[in-house]
């Protein structure tokens, strides 16, 4: 489904050629076992994860999610079908683009509404997350999306709960008291709220 990735062998070297060969050899890099649909591409930001790029199955399309590291939070996120843009959004992702930069640079990206916390303050963590859940609740097209709005709006007005870290579980939202959870162990809670 994909003969110019093909063609190059993996798609970290299409994408490398798509930028005129501008991301190194050690920046982008395929899976040994899958080397065509997925490839990361590293930055020079050390709070940043690699960008993940995946090739969609069915259909002509790819796929990117940007993560920082303390908790693994999306920070981007975007799909199109054209690999220039994506080689566009790994090459502002890997130079430190700022996040509304790698927008403008490549505009399929979407941004969550998380802001990159570089020192991984707690604080400014809950903060980011408090973001991006706001952000989330007014883009949702469902009929309860109203009402989930308010919800989230109501306790983001609330101080003392705007100060505590918030996060998604499949059943709901949950509130945390202590430093966000680390992204190996969301689900891990202190003894005392067990």
């Amino acid at each position: 489904m994909y003969p110019g990735v093909a063609a190059f062998g993996s798609l970290a070297a299409a994408l490398r050629a798509e930028v005129g060969g501008r991301l190194g050899v050690a920046v982008v890099r395929s899976s040994d076992s899958a080397p065509l649909p997925h490839a990361t591409v590293a930055s020079v930001l050390p709070y940043r994860e690699p960008l993940r790029i995946s090739a969609w199955h069915y259909e002509q399309r790819w796929s990117i999610s940007g993560t920082e590291s303390s908790v693994g939070a999306t920070l981007i996120e975007g799909t199109t079908d054209d690999l220039a843009e994506v080689a566009k959004a790994a090459w502002a992702w890997h130079d430190g683009e700022p996040l509304r930069g790698i927008r403008q640079t490549a505009p399929f990206v979407h941004l969550t509404g998380r802001f990159e916390v570089p020192d991984h303050d707690p604080a400014r963590l809950a903060e980011s997350e408090w973001q991006c859940m706001r952000q989330e609740a007014a883009e949702l097209e469902v009929d309860w999306q109203e009402a989930y709005q308010a919800l989230i709006e109501a306790a983001y007005a609330e101080p003392s709960l705007r100060a505590l870290f918030p996060f998604q579980e499949p059943l709901g939202t949950a509130l945390l008291d202590y430093h966000p959870p680390d992204r190996d162990h969301r689900r891990t809670m202190p003894d005392r709220e067990r």
